[in-house]
């Protein structure tokens, strides 16, 4: 009969599983586990109270598996389907509850709770992340744009008020973000560590403060790790110009070495004067070396010209001369 308990929270578990690729099957045991734990403890009830509590509890895992959600306003496939996974996670959270095991009749009322809670930690992490949303758009901005509540026949409805429209809710609402509120909450709902371990590879955050409301804990976190991503970006982006510098100059000084070499300098002398002397000089050298040479160019390029002007004119006057001769004859 103990294991008859179970079975509706580890059915949500699987089916959430199913949806779920991001996780790890460890994770994925650890609450399957965890709903082993609730029902050992619960085997001192009395047999009726135990059947009550797995009806209840049957009835809300099979209408949170079978009936889609209703979100407004319209948004892509792709968002749809993250909110649907983490609906389901939420109601794996609520079934879950201390206080629901105790009274499974506030089973609904928890799961949008905590619903209403991971899409304010998402949306203001999207804020803070994000410098062009309004600052107005606060823990408390968010609790009154963001409406659950559950329909007539049980499905959940979630609705975002303007000015959350489809485009920030797009923007704000990705897998990434989804997993990272799953591994936040699904550690016995103390997870802050295990996912700053998660995504910093057991490096420390700097600065970052834990703490305080889940909410505001978990987008703190994402900020502090956005901070991080910038920061390795500028230091990527400082290191590919300080290469292109390189290579920039390692391409001149190929070239001036070839053209002082080509005018009759040695290589030591070369070497001496550049490990030695005074850089500025070859620069002066090669400069006057070049403009010497574009003033020869030019020269040539002129004499050329002429030439070919002067055997165009000789040949317009062979011509008239011939035609003047003509006409005499």
């Amino acid at each position: 009969m103990g294991k008859e308990l179970i079975i509706p929270e580890i059915v949500l578990i699987e089916k959430l599983e199913q949806m779920d690729s991001t996780l790890p099957a460890a994770a994925w045991q650890q609450l399957k586990n965890g709903a082993q734990l609730v029902d050992e403890s619960e085997k001192h009830l009395a047999i009726d109270v135990r059947m009550k509590k797995k009806m209840l509890l049957s009835d809300f895992v099979n209408k949170a598996i079978s009936l889609p959600l209703e979100i407004t306003p319209n948004i892509s496939k792709d968002v749809e389907q993250q909110l649907t996974r983490l609906h389901l996670f939420c109601c794996q959270q609520a079934v879950h509850n201390k206080e629901v095991r105790h009274n499974p009749l506030v089973l609904g009322f928890r799961a949008l709770e905590e619903m209403q809670m991971a899409l304010t930690g998402i949306l203001i992490s999207y804020r803070l992340i994000h410098p062009e949303c309004p600052y107005s758009w606060n823990e408390a901005f968010f609790k009154n744009h963001v409406v659950t509540h559950k329909g007539a026949d049980g499905h959940t409805i979630i609705r975002f008020l303007r000015p959350l429209d489809a485009e920030v809710l797009n923007a704000a609402i990705y897998e990434d973000i989804v997993t990272d509120w799953l591994i936040y909450r699904a550690y016995d709902h103390n997870g802050i560590r295990t996912l700053v371990d998660v995504k910093n590879n057991l490096l420390d955050l700097p600065n970052y403060q834990r703490g305080g409301k889940p909410s505001a804990e978990f987008s703190r976190f994402e900020r502090k790790m956005q901070e991080k991503r910038n920061k390795k970006q500028e230091k990527n982006n400082d290191a590919l110009e300080l290469e292109f510098r390189k290579v920039l100059v390692q391409n001149v000084a190929s070239q001036m070495a070839e053209q002082l070499l080509a005018k009759g300098m040695s290589a030591t002398d070369l070497l001496q004067q550049a490990f030695n002397g005074d850089l500025s000089q070859l620069m002066s050298h090669v400069e006057q070396n070049g403009k010497q040479k574009l003033t020869e160019k030019k020269e040539k390029k002129a004499k050329n010209l002429a030439q070919k002007q002067a055997k165009s004119t000789q040949e317009i006057e062979n011509v008239i001369a011939g035609l003047l001769e003509a006409d005499e004859n």
